[in-house]
């Protein structure tokens, strides 16, 4: 048979994974022990955190980018009072301003929190489960976040202890400190036997900080959605929707206020007017009465009523005149009152300047911007006082387009006059008295289009009032999520599952890193070209020969095996010799030796052990026979082969040579001529010659005799040979320094031994002593 590297490996490789697994699974007790303590540890931490919720609402915003009201095309939407550009991106940043959201906190109460002391955990109440309710009246800011522990005594009566003070009060009294006032009342759960309640002061100044900056989450659904979504994470459910609802609440009114309070202005303002004009009215309609009453007028001259026709219309178009006149007089009056120069500035009402409307309008816009604005910011601040900049100036040029306007009415008048006068020379003939008359029913005609035009206008404006409508709408109202969002029960499960397997594989795992020592054959099959004869493993008792004709134990089929892959792997030729070596010391040469020559000796071959250790022997005190003549006689000529040659008293065919008395030189001793001269005279009287030498790790005699052999056997021992002492075995391999060399893992451990299966049998081991 050829000398094939693939034919002669140990029989059927397991898969790599296979055998890590295996390796691990063997202490599968530690890995069972981690998972427990890992679920353990996971279970106290659910037990001690406190558990969070989501709380969310969903809000729809209606935009208005063009600034159009929602009540445009109504009789008053020619007053252009209402306008106001809605967006997500402003009503998102109204929502989140500190100032309402103080407002919702103030009116909610959250300036104080409740606790209560569980085994496990501190747990924090609020709402129905209060059995007492504290109001801050006030606080300095060394109270804040201190614990102060309230126990109720009995129906009337508690005790507050801080800083290892304890005080006795009633229940509904105001209770002044030096660095609180507080009002405590009975809540909906108050109980004499209710444990005691740890009260926390919170600064809502930096509570509304910490909800404006990150735990009021707003976000639209999408980019261009006007849908939003509110939501909070908090350990108490019940409050983040009482707090969503009351600012969804707050929100809208203060929404509806702003809306209202520009035409709530144009109300005060015209009713200011209709109280002026009603008693000019009335004051006027006397004097008709009055005149018409001493010169006992009823009706006009029919010969002048031709002519009194065109005056008529001439008149007309002076009221119109005088009525435009009027409300440029009254908007000049308002805008130079002291003290508006921050207030809104009535619509035009009715005037025909567009310039001075869009003026008004954008008058009116920047006002409610400064309102805005002054929410979350100082009048010094310098957005606010540029938009007071803008305000005076246009202030300035609504006050100069006024005086325009004024101006021409004045021309306009004065060219009506002039064509008036024309058709009034003509009713000169007319009597005197119904000149009078005409002059005072045209004053009264002008106050009294001016009175309708402003109830009207104020009708139109209380109406506006009345219907305004929120801009938001919503469209799920907050809830809580049904399951905790933190801590997540099964992922913190699985986490401490998964440490559980990490932790001991990961000791496993760097135990064997840092391990130098052989663990198994496949520490062995890195090697290019090593071929493996065989494993032993250990061996239960002390004897040195393990094997005979009726052994059927473990270690002694292992060695069987090797006989049978020996001869493969030295193709069956005869009078072989096996050089036997290792790296190092105590890796089992000897006990190797001795029972793969009573091995095949079994088999009716005359085997022959030789103890070519000149250096420590140790094959004959193994055998228990005496060391008295042997290879240093040999070679010194002092002894012929039949005397040296002795059996081993264990089995017929096992014979032995010692190494005789220890020589002085034992590596030249190995290159006399009488060496050869052993092995030419041995080969003719025995089957197998079977060498116990040196270690090659330490020695060189190993190399010596490879001239003289047919093949090497190589001993590795489990955890025992270093790792970096297989270079040399690498080196042999690579460089050939022996002849067919071979590799046993002696010793080897139920993790890294693998067993041999042919034949429908399997052979393993159970033996826990190591050799010597």
């Amino acid at each position: 048979m050829s000398y094939n590297n693939s034919s002669f490996q140990t029989a059927a490789q397991k898969d790599g994974v296979v055998d890590n697994l295996a390796k691990y699974l063997k202490y599968w007790y530690l890995f069972v022990a981690c998972i427990g303590l890992s679920l353990a540890i996971a279970y106290l931490y659910l037990k001690t955190t406190t558990y969070t919720f989501q709380v969310s609402s969903t809000l729809f915003i209606q935009e208005d980018k063009k600034g159009e009201s929602a009540l445009s095309g109504t009789a008053f939407n020619d007053l252009n009072m209402f306008n106001r550009t809605v967006t997500v991106d402003n009503e998102i940043a109204t929502l989140r301003s500190r100032a309402l959201l103080m407002k919702v906190m103030e009116d909610l109460n959250m300036g104080v929190t409740y606790f209560v002391e569980d085994p496990f955990k501190r747990i924090e109440i609020y709402g129905n489960d209060l059995p007492i309710q504290v109001k801050l009246v006030k606080a300095n800011k060394y109270v804040y976040y201190q614990d102060i522990t309230f126990t109720i005594l009995d129906n009337k009566s508690f005790s507050i202890e801080e800083k290892e003070t304890r005080h006795v009060y009633q229940f509904n009294r105001k209770i002044r400190t030096p660095n609180y006032t507080i009002e405590v009342t009975k809540g909906p759960a108050f109980h004499p036997d209710y444990p005691p309640v740890i009260v926390r002061f919170i600064n809502l100044y930096k509570l509304a900080e910490s909800y404006s900056g990150s735990k009021l989450d707003i976000t639209p659904i999408t980019k261009e959605s006007n849908t939003i979504v509110l939501s909070i994470i908090d350990a108490v459910p019940r409050r983040s929707i009482d707090f969503l609802n009351k600012l969804i609440e707050t929100y809208n009114y203060e929404n509806v206020e702003n809306k209202n309070k520009l035409a709530l202005k144009t109300i005060e303002f015209i009713n200011n007017r209709l109280k002026y004009l009603g008693a000019d009215l009335t004051s006027t309609g006397q004097e008709v009465e009055q005149y018409k009453q001493a010169n006992r007028v009823a009706n006009v001259a029919a010969d002048a009523q031709q002519s009194l026709q065109k005056s008529v219309e001439y008149n007309q178009q002076l009221s119109n005149i005088e009525i435009q006149k009027n409300v440029v007089s009254s908007l000049e009056s308002y805008i130079e009152k002291p003290g508006s120069q921050f207030e809104m500035v009535p619509s035009t009402l009715g005037l025909p300047d567009a310039t001075l409307a869009g003026l008004i309008n954008k008058y009116n816009d920047l006002q409610i911007e400064r309102q805005r604005l002054l929410r979350t910011a100082q009048p010094n601040n310098p957005i606010i006082v540029h938009v007071d900049e803008q305000l005076s100036g246009l202030k300035e040029n609504i006050g100069e387009s006024l005086r325009n306007i004024k101006k021409g009415l004045a021309i306009t008048s004065s060219n009506l006059k002039s064509n008036s006068s024309q058709y009034e020379s003509r009713i000169l003939a007319a009597p005197a008295i119904e000149r009078g008359l005409s002059e005072r029913s045209r004053e009264q005609g002008v106050k009294e289009g001016l009175y309708n035009y402003l109830l009207q206008k104020r009708e139109e404006a209380a109406l506006s009032v009345s219907a305004t409508m929120p801009t938001s709408r919503v469209v799920d109202a907050p809830s809580s999520t049904s399951n905790p969002v933190s801590p997540k029960t099964s992922f913190i499960y699985l986490c401490a599952f998964f440490v559980g397997c990490i932790l001991p594989a990961s000791g496993l795992f760097i135990r064997d890193y840092l391990n130098t020592k052989v663990q198994g054959i496949n520490d062995i099959e890195q090697i290019n070209g090593v071929l493996i004869l065989g494993e032993l493993s250990h061996k239960q008792d002390k004897d040195t020969l393990v094997i005979n004709k009726n052994s059927r134990t473990t270690i002694s089929e292992l060695f069987r095996y090797i006989r049978t892959n020996l001869n493969y792997m030295t193709d069956n030729i005869t009078n072989k010799v096996m050089l036997v070596t290792s790296s190092m010391k105590g890796e089992g040469k000897t006990f190797f030796s001795i029972n793969l020559g009573a091995t095949l000796a079994l088999v009716n071959k005359k085997v022959l052990l030789i103890e070519f250790d000149l250096r420590k022997p140790d094959l004959l005190k193994s055998l228990h026979l005496k060391n008295t003549i042997g290879l240093t006689n040999y070679f010194n000529s002092e002894a012929s082969l039949d005397e040296i040659i002795q059996s081993s008293n264990y089995q017929p065919n096992l014979y032995v040579i010692g190494c005789g008395p220890l020589p002085e030189d034992p590596a030249e001793l190995l290159m006399g001529p009488r060496v050869a001269e052993l092995f030419e005279q041995l080969r003719e009287r025995f089957d197998f010659i079977i060498i116990d030498t040196s270690p090659v790790g330490q020695v060189a005699d190993a190399f010596s005799l490879a001239p003289y052999t047919d093949a090497s056997i190589y001993l590795v021992r489990h955890n025992y040979t270093d790792k970096t002492q297989l270079n040399i075995l690498k080196d042999i391999f690579e460089n050939n320094k022996l002849k067919k060399p071979m590799v046993v893992l002696n010793d080897a451990k139920s993790e890294s031994f693998k067993g041999y299966g042919y034949g429908g049998y399997g052979y393993n081991y159970t033996d826990k002593k190591a050799y010597s």
